[in-house]
């Protein structure tokens, strides 16, 4: 099945343009701001004669071809054409600026180098190329309009003392110093620029690959677990048909059979019923991963009960590792809302791990404790215990913590996983608290229904 990942209807570069035009606008802004303040300031506190008036000419201008651009930005079709656009206007607006602050004796004109670097991050390499020659054109022009006297120069003599526009030598070197300057600095920039625009190519392909396969992963799981769903299903059938004869021949209807080979029947029959009721939650496991629903058949249970016929299932194997089995459960019955075979699964699994992980003449202790919103059934040992970097994954399906393996415990690493889903189904909830070497306790609160 091919995987196909969304993609927007904009390209992440077409997407960033139009960001960097609104923060290219919001920049402009600031700059007018800054003309403004910057030459009054030159003009009345620094007493500089500059030609006030141009200047805030010229900051009008600007602040009206920002406001066009603040309102044609939503309708324009080509971005790219319009910050190329932007730009030449801004290299005109720019010169006007150098123009009146002393020509090529203006400070203004190293501007011209930052202007030549946004133009490398929001353009293509050829546009940033065309950007500079266009800048060098205008303050080439410049210079020789004012050195030929065609244009008059604007004489600041407090920065400049003597003129030096009307200098060859001098001209030639600024003419010089723009062309190098500019077009270096549109070199390095789109260098800088074509690399982090590879770098981000290259990430987002490395995300559409890895969600690609995420899509694919979860999509064999789901495969896997249908197909674990299916044989699991089948299963259920034989081990019914295995149970039922065995109750047959529990009950005698295959003939008189010795006390002995009855006590050997009822013990394969109370196994296979736990096998049964195993299925029966591993298929709860996966259909609610693979999002199938089951019938539900909720009664009101006593969970005293439920425990002593769960500790009646356990006592030969408890009886074989010579276990003290304490119970200090609530005289008063505690009952709970939940399925049969649920109830059974979770106190089967906790109770079994119990009796599994303590050693030989160890204590397993059953109590529970009722209120008015809950009942707690709280099963402790004295076993192996877990480590504490396990018990963040104790719940994860097929996993076993490295004490149990480390003491040759067999297991599947599927009970606890199936216990934490049913209980998830009924609103309640578990918690588990281990010391290696002194033992585990392992505390399931069910909420109690109002009902009851």
């Amino acid at each position: 099945m091919p995987y196909k990942t969304h993609r927007p209807e904009k390209s992440s570069l077409e997407e960033e343009l139009i960001e960097s035009i609104s923060r290219f606008i919001t920049l402009r802004w600031i700059i007018v701001a800054g003309i403004c303040t910057t030459s009054t300031f030159a003009r009345f506190a620094l007493k500089i004669n500059l030609p006030l008036t141009p200047i805030l000419f010229i900051a009008f201008c600007i602040l009206m071809f920002n406001l066009a651009c603040l309102y044609l930005q939503k309708h324009v079709k080509s971005h790219s054409n319009f910050t190329n656009i932007q730009i030449s206007a801004d290299w005109i607006a720019l010169v006007s600026l150098v123009h009146y602050t002393g020509g090529i004796e203006s400070p203004v004109i190293f501007y011209f180098i930052f202007h030549v670097i946004i133009a490398a991050f929001l353009l293509s390499k050829r546009a940033c190329y065309f950007q500079a020659g266009f800048a060098v054109l205008l303050i080439t022009g410049l210079s020789i309009l004012e050195y030929l006297h065609i244009t008059p120069h604007v004489h600041i003599k407090e920065l400049f003392p003597n003129p030096v526009y009307d200098n060859g030598l001098y001209l030639l070197s600024i003419i010089f110093f723009s062309i190098t300057s500019l077009f270096f600095s549109a070199y390095l920039a789109t260098s800088v620029n074509c690399r982090l625009r590879r770098r981000e190519n290259e990430i987002v392909t490395l995300k559409d690959n890895i969600t690609d396969a995420y899509n694919r992963l979860e999509e064999l799981d789901r495969e896997k677990s249908e197909f674990t769903y299916k044989v699991t299903h089948e299963l259920r059938s034989p081990l019914s048909a295995i149970q039922s004869l065995l109750k047959s021949i529990e009950e005698g209807y295959a003939g008189e059979i010795s006390q002995k080979a009855r006590d050997l029947v009822v013990r394969s029959e109370k196994r296979t019923s736990f096998l049964i009721t195993l299925v029966n939650g591993l298929l709860d496991l996966i259909a609610s991963k693979i999002g199938k629903t089951k019938e539900v058949d909720t009664q009101l249970i006593d969970i005293n009960v439920a425990v002593k016929d769960t500790l009646q299932l356990m006592q030969e194997k408890a009886k074989s590792k010579d276990l003290e089995i304490i119970i200090n459960t609530t005289p008063k019955p505690s009952y709970i809302k939940i399925v049969p075979d649920d109830l059974d699964i979770i106190l089967t699994n906790l109770i079994d791990n119990s009796v599994k992980y303590t050693k030989q003449g160890g204590t397993i202790s059953i109590s529970n404790t009722i209120t008015s919103n809950e009942i707690k059934v709280e099963i402790s040992d004295t076993g192996i215990g877990i480590i504490k970097d396990d018990l963040e994954k104790i719940f994860k399906e097929f996993y076993r913590s490295k004490n149990a393996k480390q003491n040759d415990m067999r297991g599947t690493g599927l009970g606890l996983s199936i216990v934490e889903n049913l209980i998830n189904q009924y609103g309640a909830n578990i918690k588990i608290r281990s010391e290696v070497g002194k033992g585990t306790t392992v505390t399931v609160t069910f909420p109690v229904d109002q009902e009851c």
